[in-house]
């Protein structure tokens, strides 16, 4: 019985020592990566001075790629759209990174729905302080170096609005407020 207690607390310290003593929830809030990520995108204001707004880490899970990270300086209680578009540039304003990520050829839906954009997920509001998390399973990507699916070399684009889900091509976001090329760790 000794045994057993002392092996679970020894597998317990481990673990904790292995997580830095911070939580998945606390590590989600301060924007650190939970665990490793694969890919990671510094996103930017496509205007002016360009600031940096964010930080979005990928990794893959089962069923999917967990996408997670925080966006910050937005307009408290505003909320705006996030997609991971088909070209890797931020050039133009964000334009040149084209359309949301659709390598099927499937309309845009909401971002749970199979039969819809690859690069479609969920709106964001920002909180009292302007900040917004995200933390979503996207089971239509890839966070491999290559392939249909990969979203490597890829963009997301924050929009100026909310994505309505259903009209076409792109949810009528808004404009393309920020950038960020999606890049290996």
């Amino acid at each position: 019985m000794n045994k057993l207690m002392l092996s679970g607390a020894l597998l317990c310290g481990s673990a904790l020592a292995m997580t830095g003593c911070q939580t998945v929830e606390g590590q989600m809030k301060t924007g650190n990566p939970v665990n490793q990520p694969a890919l990671k995108s510094t996103i930017k204001a496509v205007a002016g001075n360009q600031n940096e707004v964010g930080q979005v880490f990928l990794r893959p899970v089962d069923g999917g790629v967990q996408v997670y990270g925080k966006l910050m300086n937005l307009q408290p209680g505003k909320t705006v759209s996030l997609h991971i578009h088909e070209t890797g540039s931020c050039a133009n304003m964000g334009k040149a990174a084209g359309g949301h990520f659709n390598p099927d050829n499937k309309p845009h839906s909401n971002p749970d729905d199979m039969n819809g954009h690859a690069g479609d997920l969920p709106n964001l509001t920002a909180n009292e302080d302007g900040v917004a998390t995200i933390n979503y399973v996207n089971k239509k990507i890839s966070a491999a170096e290559a392939g249909k699916y990969s979203v490597n070399r890829l963009a997301f684009i924050v929009h100026s609005g909310v994505d309505d889900y259903t009209s076409q091509p792109a949810g009528n976001a808004g404009d393309r407020v920020a950038c960020g090329i999606i890049e290996k760790t």
